[in-house]
């Protein structure tokens, strides 16, 4: 081909944005752009760039005379790693501009080699994934020649970016972290209080609430050591936290010692720690848009004697959720019966073998629970 043809050839610069979808896509229209014709330079950032020649061999971007790969820097630190990169971090060097000097720099190299050399010609159009405007748009600009935004998403992916201004005008976007409720569920601390408060957290969770569960340290340890250390990490709207149980600290892995856990509860010594959690969570919630502020606290009932202080300091609603089985409930709400009837506690030794156990007590009024009576 002669040097006049080369030089009147339209040289499209095609730039997607650096993820595998939009590169393919890109990728698709540069080619039919060729076929049509064009000369094409297709613009990489380095860290693919590399990537590409680390799977498909040294050679493998060479490609035609009038089809050529370069790379320009993405403004993130360099790094070998074969993933995917921070897509927020990706997004922000975007937004910043941190494209534009290397690309403009490239512009100028594709423009310069088109007025020494008779191989390229001069840069006549960009072809931009719509995603990379924050910068294509001034570098098309500073050089005079139109541009194409080309948005290589899916059709209704498309429709969402177009209408997402009427979305933040309406103010149904972005979310708004703040008015999300945020639930602080603590259970009893042992396994079957423990499994019972997790699933009822999954719920609330699954129906919009962000959850902070609170284990006591020892069992936080006890779920580390078994399941590794990053089985509590949760998610960024599931947290895990840990107070101290007011007991020795221990290594053990076993049950504690549950009378002293329960005198624990009751002189409220996991009340100082607790309420330093709740404060905490109310102060990130002012600091960051992470975490919301705490809206209730769902406490097992046997915690009671501590969260429901701690509820009225912070002057959120508590609910009590009792764990344990409806035959053992209705045991822990009738006792104070069996108290006044001088039926409880035992008064001798000899109530456990003289068949007192055994008596029928048809003093105590059924309790109805969901339309049954226990």
């Amino acid at each position: 081909m002669g040097a006049t043809a080369v030089a009147t050839k339209p040289h499209a610069v095609c730039i997607p944005l650096p993820a595998q979808g939009h590169i393919k896509a890109m990728l698709k229209f540069a080619k039919l752009l060729h076929h049509r014709g064009f000369h094409v330079t297709f613009v990489n950032s380095k860290y693919n760039h590399r990537r590409f020649l680390k799977s498909s061999g040294p050679s493998s971007l060479d490609g035609l005379p009038d089809f050529q790969f370069k790379a320009i820097p993405d403004g993130l630190p360099d790094s070998d790693a074969d993933t995917t990169q921070d897509v927020p971090l990706l997004c922000d060097s975007i937004r910043k501009q941190n494209f534009l000097a290397p690309f403009r720099e490239l512009l100028m190299k594709l423009n310069g080699d088109a007025i020494s050399t008779s191989t390229n010609p001069p840069v006549t159009c960009i072809v931009s994934d719509g995603f990379m405007s924050p910068f294509t748009i001034t570098a098309a600009e500073e050089i005079e020649v139109p541009m194409v935004l080309f948005y290589t998403i899916a059709a209704c992916s498309f429709m969402g970016c177009i209408q997402f201004r009427a979305l933040v005008e309406k103010g149904l976007a972005p979310l708004k972290v703040a008015t999300k409720p945020h639930a602080v569920c603590i259970p009893a601390p042992a396994q079957g209080h423990i499994k019972a408060m997790l699933k009822f957290a999954k719920l609330l969770h699954h129906r919009g609430f962000h959850i902070t569960f609170v284990n006591t340290e020892y069992n936080h340890k006890r779920f580390l050591k078994s399941m590794g250390p990053n089985s509590l990490d949760g998610s960024p709207d599931f947290q895990f936290a840990a107070i101290p149980d007011g007991l020795p600290d221990s290594d053990e892995d076993a049950t504690q010692d549950v009378p002293l856990l329960c005198d624990s509860i009751r002189k409220q010594k996991l009340l100082a720690p607790f309420r330093e959690l709740l404060m905490n969570l109310n102060s990130d919630a002012i600091s960051t848009s992470i975490n919301p502020p705490v809206t209730c606290i769902v406490s097992d009932g046997l915690m009671s004697p501590f969260t429901i202080t701690a509820a009225e300091e912070i002057e959120v609603p508590i609910v009590l959720f009792y764990t344990i089985a409806a035959c053992s409930f209705m045991g822990v709400i009738q006792f104070r019966v069996l108290i006044e009837k001088g039926l409880a506690p035992l008064k001798r030794q000899s109530s456990l073998t003289n068949g007192y156990p055994e008596k029928v007590i048809d003093l105590l009024k059924p309790v109805c629970m969901d339309g049954l009576y226990v």
